[in-house]
């Protein structure tokens, strides 16, 4: 079995910025990280580029911004009011759900954050190691994501 749309991919993965900084990694811990391949869970670029692997196989690759977060937009700025911030201040709260921000300054009021994601321009680079594959349930493949040992509660 190898890595295609609807397939449910459990690997390891490290991921590094151009300046060979550890922005996030699986390795360490007891966790892989588990996806349903072809479904928009990774970014467009993650996907291609494990497209095929077969279990045991480890490949390193780059993400370019276009095939990642995107390009950092600089007029994507808001206020917002301090209610709509989320405690971790990594996140707002919208009319479409929560979104990526990055607070700028706090106002006693207000916060100006950027709504780029935080990885929005940056190349990312990754090691991965494909732990195993195997196909989705069709509730899976209907729901658009994983189910765990106990289903998702939907």
């Amino acid at each position: 079995m190898h890595v295609t749309n609807n397939n449910v991919i459990t690997l390891h993965y490290q991921l590094k910025d151009d300046n060979d900084v550890i922005l996030d990694k699986s390795y360490d811990s007891d966790e892989p990280m588990v996806y349903l391949h072809g479904h928009r869970q990774m970014v467009r670029g993650f996907e291609a580029a494990l497209e095929g692997a077969v279990v045991g196989e480890k490949r390193a690759f780059t993400v370019m911004p276009a095939d990642g977060y995107g390009l950092r937009n600089m007029n994507n700025t808001q206020r917002i009011p301090l209610k709509y911030l989320k405690h971790e201040g990594k996140a707002v709260n919208t009319e479409s759900g929560i979104k990526h921000g990055t607070v700028l300054k706090v106002g006693k009021f207000n916060a100006d954050v950027d709504m780029n994601h935080p990885l929005a321009g940056k190349n990312l680079h990754f090691e991965t190691e494909i732990i195993a594959i195997r196909a989705a349930t069709e509730d899976e493949t209907t729901h658009g994501h994983v189910h765990g040992d106990h289903g998702c509660g939907h």
